[in-house]
């Protein structure tokens, strides 16, 4: 009823209204709105995000886990190794590639890893690398142990999981 009446071009009538670019009410005002979108900046962003998401990935699959309170030994000199096994302490509990064995049968699993890999690599030499991560709070005697399990199962290049200073 207002739309028809007089109210309607009193009531609703402003100069904001009949100045507005987007829906103006008054037809000497009407433009056309053309959006350009310019796509260079775009395409910069994506190509800067899609560089840094590869500098950042890691194709090496060596991914160690930690637990929530292990904190890794601190070393002023490391290096990036291969994909080897990873013999991990957490809480009291000793795991080889997340399964967990006790510290009688840590040898026989090791030995185990050691025929698989021979098995799967004829001709090939075992290489007997292992890697260690456990917590700096560790007690010597728990990681002598694991030392002396891994060098009677045949693995001779033992390394220890750090964070770099």
């Amino acid at each position: 009823m207002i739309n028809q009446g007089i109210l309607k071009h009193s009531s609703f009538h402003s100069v904001i209204g009949e100045s507005s670019v987007l829906a103006p009410e008054n037809e000497r005002h009407s433009r056309s709105i053309i959006a350009d979108l310019l796509l260079t900046a775009l395409i910069d962003a994506f190509s800067i995000l899609v560089i840094f998401l590869l500098m950042s990935f890691s194709s090496t699959g060596e991914i160690i886990f930690m637990g929530k309170g292990m904190e890794l030994p601190k070393a002023a000199r490391g290096e990036i190794i291969d994909r080897q096994p990873v013999v991990k302490i957490e809480d009291g509990k000793i795991f080889l590639e997340d399964k967990e064995f006790t510290a009688d049968q840590l040898v026989a699993a090791l030995i185990d890893v050691r025929t698989k890999f021979t098995e799967s690599h004829p001709g090939e030499e075992f290489p007997g690398a292992l890697t260690i991560q456990a917590d700096r709070r560790l007690k010597y005697e728990t990681l002598n142990g694991i030392v002396l399990a891994s060098s009677h199962a045949g693995f001779s290049d033992i390394k220890f999981a750090v964070v770099m200073k």
